[in-house]
């Protein structure tokens, strides 16, 4: 069986963080490689902008949400974590999650509540299949707008 993947929802605001400091981070980098710094200097500048690029870069390309069997995954470049579909108690659609974990580039998603206290802001970019895949798994799933 194909586990279903949803990726991220990206926003504009995500879009501009993540590409404009990837391009700011590259015109430094070449700016500061053709003046008279130290080589020790150039490298470590190098060094810094190619991880702090790499780091934005992956969460670009790897912000995504798996179901598989009755577990969500979830990714945000280096972060991930998993919650058992069975513990979501509700979602509230529409809305954002000011403080807390949130392994999403979308302004416009959804805060998964599970156990007891926890909860998580996601955004989907197929919101409705990512709840029904939800439901499908956990039919008591609240779901509010």
């Amino acid at each position: 069986m194909v586990s279903p993947t949803f990726p991220s929802s990206k926003s504009w605001v995500s879009t501009l963080a993540i590409w404009g400091t990837t391009v700011l981070l590259t015109v430094v980098l070449v700016q500061e490689l053709q003046s008279s710094m130290p080589l020790a200097g150039k490298i470590a500048l190098g060094l810094f902008c190619l991880l702090i690029s790499g780091l934005l870069l992956w969460m670009w390309f790897a912000t995504y949400y798996r179901i598989s069997g009755e577990t969500l995954h979830f990714r945000c470049g280096p972060l991930h974590g998993n919650i058992p579909i069975r513990q979501i108690k509700g979602v509230q659609q529409n809305h954002y999650l000011w403080s807390g974990f949130r392994p999403a580039l979308g302004l416009q998603g959804m805060v998964i509540h599970f156990n007891r206290w926890d909860q998580i802001y996601l955004s989907p970019a197929e919101k409705e299949s990512f709840l029904r895949a939800l439901q499908e798994v956990n039919p008591e799933i609240e779901v509010k707008e």
